[in-house]
């Protein structure tokens, strides 16, 4: 009976783990550049269930029974997201496996958030502030430049006169792990490499890969299906509790 128990449970987690990416998913619907986390699930290890054929000796096997579920792997999915024209001269959107370099404290972060702007110092910069870099790795500043654009192959122009040039990377997705505020570390610098054929689209911005509706939709379902689970464990638990002081009364 401890088995129903144990299924109930694992089904319980596996759901609340699902139900926190989901709501992660939604909450970040209109994040520029956000890319939505997905998750897989397998069967937890299965039990081998023995015909006892004596007081202390294990007969033919009778087969397996499950133990429930439980979390397998959390993934990014690396679909495009829908592509809105903007206007703005400091916008840009990229080819898919391609990033923006910035720089987060210490460390170089990549993104695929374009929506860029130019910040007290003159810096050209994320929305939240961080340093956009140069084909150098230099941070690009543009004090006392005027009619500040960016053209397709990155390069950032003053009166159509270029000035730099953004460092575009392609990159393995595979070996990228988000950081937080729309960025990503690598876990092999070796997979990420200045991209050959940079292409930017100025003026344009590539919105969140997660639809509102669609995760409203998974969160009920979610939902529901915790609370069958929570349900199952309690009626364990009630039938547990009826047999430790039922039976002894027979």
């Amino acid at each position: 009976m401890e088995r129903g128990v144990y299924s109930a449970a694992t089904g319980m987690l596996a759901q609340q783990a699902l139900q926190e990416a989901l709501a992660q998913n939604v909450a970040n619907a209109t994040t520029v550049g956000y890319k939505q986390d997905k998750m897989t699930f397998r069967a937890a290890q299965n039990m081998a269930l023995q015909r006892l054929s004596g007081a202390s000796s294990r007969g033919v096997s009778i087969g397996e029974m499950g133990m429930g579920v439980q979390q397998d792997k959390s993934y990014i999915d690396w679909q495009s997201g829908p592509i809105t024209s903007t206007g703005n001269p400091l916008d840009v959107s990229l080819a898919p496996s391609q990033f923006l370099v910035a720089q987060v404290g210490t460390r170089t972060l990549y993104t695929r958030a374009g929506n860029l702007q130019i910040d007290g110092n003159a810096n050209l910069v994320t929305a939240n502030g961080r340093n956009i870099l140069d084909t150098q790795g230099a941070p690009i500043n543009v004090a006392g430049k005027l009619n500040i654009t960016i053209d397709e192959r990155g390069n950032v122009l003053s009166n159509r006169q270029p000035i730099a040039q953004i460092q575009v990377v392609q990159a393995d997705t595979t070996q990228l792990e988000k950081e937080g505020d729309s960025f990503y570390r690598t876990t092999n610098p070796a997979s990420v490499r200045l991209a050959q054929n940079p292409q930017v689209r100025p003026g344009s911005l590539e919105q969140s890969n997660a639809n509102v509706m669609e995760g409203l939709v998974h969160l009920i379902t979610v939902s529901r299906s915790f609370e069958m689970a929570q349900k199952a464990l309690t009626t364990q638990d009630d039938l547990l509790r009826q047999a430790t002081t039922e039976i002894g009364k027979v």
